[in-house]
């Protein structure tokens, strides 16, 4: 039996061999009708609810009148006894149209899961409201005993209220997903081959189409900027509102905000297949499973068996005291008030929640696993180019060398992927035969010339000699260093200058405060590793390969640790998959995030102590969900068991016991920090809109 998301919700659902649409409850069956249907179907899926609850209350009504002491005590009169079985015909004329209405929908998620081989409680509730009309029928027709019409209907009524709430609640996550894509403009500016500009849907936009986006618009693509300069604000995925300058070669996400200059660029991708559509994706994903869930389904399963066999013995201890009424009422208050729909809230609407809460704030959770695990991380390792330093700040500065041996060392760098070719700005020339040596260099063909690039000890290791100047440079250069060498005979070395992300400082700083070891691993060199290290006040290892980060993880958790990886690029891979927690950043090369259960798409670092603190507070809703959950079911079924609970008191504690897990775990949507226009060295203290108005953010009030 597989794992399937509900079509609606998205939370996890046991599948059977049906292939249509899954849902995780009723609720979700009726909201996904009432959202994806045309307007007439929607508006009678929207009437059922409210016809049925009409006709409940018109039955509770005409029950309080049938039964009241004015009609229902005069024993001997023969005209009353005829209008108490008309009542009684007339109120089970009222009840089947609510059975048919909210019963079905039930019904058929019973039948499905007992194709599937398993019974919910939906089942459960199908049984013992039919077991309730079926018995008041039979009293009906022989004009003795009581009549529970009342109770099956309500009981109706307010679990498919309770289960719209509870399906309400889950699509939050999922919404939050949706207005990625819901305020990127409508058409766009393309641009002829002729010059002229013509106005496009957005749907319509390929690979390649130029645009041109007009200061304050919002970019409808994935785009390379190819002429022009003006900044961007990418808040909708970054979570900071502090303006970026860009210019030609820059790659920009659809969604990300022009600022007051004209630019005119290419589209990489569009919308739904960029950035945004990746995101979108990973938000309406199902959850996989995690072992806070596989322990929800296994405190699920007990809690279903033990309401049934309390149930059971409930009814058997009314009927053999002579009072089958009351068996059933109190069987049916059992499975009603012991219904695990809070518990099957209480961890993955959460997960989602914190989910999407961390995606606004550019914080992309791909394994839910990983937010288990952080609470428990010890030892922190991080990579120094690229997650330290800020990849859009550097500057690639030639410190000696050929102008032809400088073009094919650039171009070599900007073919590789490293973050290092993100510095490499003009035209290059083309580069065949590229092959990566991870921690150490690329070679390849640059205009029918062989050559490599990398670290200086490696370009010149096998017998070559490094020339006297240069290897005065890297024996005395405290910043990193790239050499470059051709067949030809060609050198050149060039260094560069790093500046450390936005935040850096502050974010390791929160790390250790929370009793965790920090430390950085680089293959770069010593010298510059140090300095690094020394400004940060952190210890560092340096001139590492792969398998020594590696090791060193190994070795820390041979030592106890639980140990979180932090990088960017190819070389950090295979440390990325030996971690116990990866996280990569944004920026970082496509390997390096495939590899990671976390993705940093922020500039700045913020986003690292922001999930940590997020992982802790998730831990702890959750444990607190569970908490109530256990501990009101618990008390409830005492009561229901003892007699003490209608069951129309029963549906109304489950409904509430779901209602107050909805907003526990909702109200993590609103988890995060933004830092204040502007700020770089402080964590904020509100929180704005996931997307506000491109008016609003380019020109505010």
């Amino acid at each position: 039996m597989s794992r399937r998301g509900c079509s609606y919700c998205g939370l996890p659902v046991q599948a059977g061999k049906d292939d249509g649409p899954l849902y995780c409850c009723v609720g979700c069956r009726i909201a996904s009708a009432v959202g994806g249907q045309e307007d007439g179907k929607r508006g009678f899926l929207e009437a059922r609810l409210l016809i049925s609850a009409f006709l409940a209350m018109g039955i509770m009504t005409f029950s309080l009148v049938l039964y009241s002491e004015s009609v229902y005590g005069i024993e001997s009169d023969p005209e009353m006894d005829v209008v108490r079985r008309i009542g009684r015909y007339f109120l089970a004329v009222l009840a089947v149209p609510v059975l048919l209405l909210l019963g079905v929908p039930l019904l058929k998620g019973a039948w499905k899961d007992l194709l599937a081989g398993r019974i919910r409680m939906d089942g459960l509730i199908v049984i013992a409201v039919l077991a309730a009309f079926t018995l008041s029928f039979v009293h009906t027709a022989s004009g003795t005993g009581e009549v529970y019409y009342e109770t099956a209907t309500m009981v109706l009524v307010l679990v498919t209220f309770g289960r719209r709430l509870e399906a309400h609640a889950r699509s939050q996550g999922k919404d939050a997903a949706k207005i990625l894509l819901s305020e990127l403009p409508a058409h766009a500016e393309r641009v002829t081959d002729c010059g002229t500009v013509e106005t496009v849907d957005r749907q319509h936009l390929q690979s390649r189409d130029r645009l041109q986006i007009r200061p304050g618009e919002l970019l409808p693509a994935d785009v390379i900027v190819t002429s022009g300069e003006s900044t961007v604000d990418l808040a909708h995925l970054t979570g900071e509102h502090v303006p970026e300058p860009v210019g030609p070669g820059r790659e920009v996400p659809a969604g990300a905000v022009n600022g007051d200059g004209l630019l005119l660029v290419q589209v990489l991708r569009t919308a739904e297949d960029g950035s945004l559509g990746r995101i979108r994706a990973l938000l309406d994903a199902p959850l996989p499973s995690t072992r806070s869930l596989r322990v929800v389904d296994r405190l699920a399963g007990v809690l279903a068996t033990a309401s049934i066999v309390l149930a059971v013995a409930a009814g058997i201890r009314e009927t053999r005291a002579g009072r089958p009424g009351e068996a059933l009422k109190t069987s049916l208050a059992i499975l009603l008030v012991a219904c695990p729909c809070a518990l099957g809230l209480a961890t993955p609407l959460a997960f989602r929640a914190m989910r999407a809460a961390l995606a606004r704030r550019g914080v992309l959770v791909h394994d839910p696993v990983a937010m288990e695990v952080a609470p428990n991380i010890t030892g922190v390792l991080l990579d120094k180019t690229g997650t330290l330093t800020d990849p859009t700040r550097g500057e690639l500065e030639v410190l000696q060398g050929s102008e032809s041996a400088v073009a094919r060392t650039r171009a070599m760098l900007r073919a590789s992927g490293h973050m290092l070719g993100r510095l490499v700005r003009g035209p290059v020339g083309g580069v065949t035969e590229l092959r990566a040596i991870p921690g150490l260099g690329v070679t390849g063909v640059v205009d029918g010339v062989s050559g490599s690039a990398g670290r200086p000890e490696w370009v010149f290791a096998g017998g070559l000699t490094m020339p006297q100047s240069m290897a005065q440079h890297v024996s005395e250069s405290d910043a990193s260093l790239v050499a470059g060498r051709s067949d030809d005979g060609q050198t050149c070395l060039l260094r560069l200058r790093q500046t450390l992300r936005d935040g850096v400082a502050e974010s390791i700083d929160q790390l250790r405060r929370r009793g965790m070891f920090v430390e950085i691993l680089s293959g770069d060199r010593p010298r510059a590793v140090q300095a690094v290290a020394e400004t940060l006040g952190i210890a560092a290892r340096s001139a590492l390969l792969p398998e020594d980060k590696v090791a060193r993880i190994n070795e820390l958790q041979g030592e106890g640790h639980l140990v979180m990886m932090a990088g960017d690029g190819v070389n950090d891979g295979p440390a990325l998959r030996a971690s116990d927690l990866s996280i990569a950043m944004g920026e970082g090369t496509a390997l390096a995030r495939s590899e990671a259960q976390v993705e940093l798409m922020s500039r700045h670092l913020f986003g690292l102590p922001l999930f940590f603190e997020g992982a802790r507070l998730l831990r702890s809703t959750i444990r607190g969900n569970l908490f109530w959950t256990v501990a009101y079911n618990g008390v409830a079924v005492a009561l229901a068991y003892m007699g003490k609970l209608h069951p129309l008191a029963a549906v109304s504690a489950m409904i509430l016991s779901s209602i107050i897990i909805s907003v526990r775990s909702v109200r993590l949507l609103h988890f995060g920090e933004l830092p204040p226009s502007g700020a770089v060295g402080a964590m904020p203290h509100s929180i704005s809109a996931p997307l506000p108005s491109a008016a609003a953010r380019i020109c505010p009030e």
